[in-house]
């Protein structure tokens, strides 16, 4: 499905979500994190910022939907799957990750329906805009090798 990749091509990945990650949280701490302190480990600090451990289990939430990205869309595991199912699949395995690490880190309270209906709009948003960026990014790199292969059809004469 996808070129083959690097390390660093995986730790861009990585450090891509782990960037977007905390500057989506930040804005929720200084939106909301007074009211969300006595809730979440995320908040405790309130406004004033996330919390040191937290930025780490970010990371390594990060690392983990990197990986888990890794196994869906290459075909190391999966060989037969259309990108429709392989994109539910990692969604649902996200979204088990996410549930899990806030059952262990003190996320949100996982008990509660509120924290899961807010945990489902964010990443809902995150989804939508993601997806949007790739799609557009898509569409870019068609444009630039359809236009790359006129050029080598105009240079070689039209002929194949």
């Amino acid at each position: 499905m996808e070129e083959r990749k690097h390390l660093l091509d995986y730790l861009a990945q990585v450090f891509t979500i782990f960037g977007v990650t905390v500057l989506v949280i930040s804005v929720i701490c200084v939106l909301t994190g007074e009211e969300a302190a006595e809730e979440s480990t995320m908040f405790r600090l309130g406004s004033g910022g996330i919390p040191t451990e937290t930025i780490f289990q970010y990371l390594l939430t990060s690392v983990c939907v990197t990986a888990l990205r890794f196994l869906f869309f290459t075909d190391v595991l999966i060989k037969k799957m259309s990108v429709t199912k392989r994109t539910a699949g990692l969604l649902g395995a996200v979204i088990a990750l996410i549930g899990v690490f806030s059952y262990l880190f003190g996320w949100f309270p996982v008990d509660k329906p509120e924290g899961w209906i807010a945990f489902f709009i964010c990443f809902g948003i995150c989804f939508a805009v993601s997806a949007a960026v790739s799609a557009i990014k898509e569409n870019a790199e068609n444009r630039r090798l359809e236009d790359g292969l006129e050029n080598l059809k105009k240079r070689n004469g039209g002929v194949r």
